[in-house]
């Protein structure tokens, strides 16, 4: 979900963590980095946890100025010569 004031927030049943691209640590506040995601829905495994192509910054943590609690972060992109692929980058591919 974007706040007002443009921000995207982590939901209470997700989880955003940005990775240092040199070793896969997690990266600090404000550093940016590789983007993981993980759904906190399945209690038996960590099914939902995703390293994506895209870079992000997470910008802190219910601290945003519009109020709302949770992590808040800006995506900054994709991954440098990531490959293109899915649904929605079979258009882009052809060019």
């Amino acid at each position: 979900m974007q706040c007002e004031e443009g921000h995207p927030h982590a939901s209470i049943f997700s989880d955003i963590i940005i990775r240092n691209h040199n070793d896969f640590s997690v990266c600090a506040e404000g550093e940016p980095g590789i983007i993981q995601v993980l759904s906190l829905i399945p209690e038996s495994y960590p099914g939902h946890s995703l390293l994506t192509e895209d870079r992000g910054v997470i910008f802190g943590e219910d601290n945003c100025p519009c109020g709302r609690k949770g992590k808040y972060f800006k995506i900054l992109g994709r991954v440098k010569n990531a490959e293109l692929r899915g649904c929605s980058d079979t258009y882009a591919a052809q060019f």
